[in-house]
């Protein structure tokens, strides 16, 4: 009984951790979008807000995620006990698709395609 019960409460822990770790990636992943796609943001300011509306993890340990920006791609870092995640992207610029759009269609207009 007490080996059923011992797999039984290490499957729940498993289960909390891994609940945690997604949980945390997902908030990453939106600090980020928010960081990229928002002009004015104030990026600690962008981590602390999603980091706040992840909730308490399962587990006894903490989020935390980090923001940085550098030239025009934004990076970002979260951890929790066990795990660390990063991941980066480009500053949105919806101005540079426009152009380019904007410059296929004038080419498509020349060549009467």
């Amino acid at each position: 009984m007490a080996a059923v019960l011992l797999s039984i409460s290490m499957m729940i822990h498993q289960a909390a951790r891994i609940r945690d770790e997604t949980v945390g990636a997902m908030g990453l992943h939106e600090a980020v979008e928010k960081g990229r796609h928002e002009k004015g943001a104030e990026l600690h300011v962008v981590a602390s807000m999603v980091q706040d509306n992840m909730g308490r993890p399962m587990t006894l340990s903490g989020y935390q995620i980090q923001l940085k920006s550098r030239w025009n791609r934004i990076s970002g870092k979260a951890q929790g006990t066990g795990w660390s995640h990063e991941i980066e992207g480009k500053r949105f610029r919806p101005e540079a698709f426009l152009r380019k759009i904007t410059l296929i269609e004038g080419l498509g207009e020349e060549d009467g395609d």
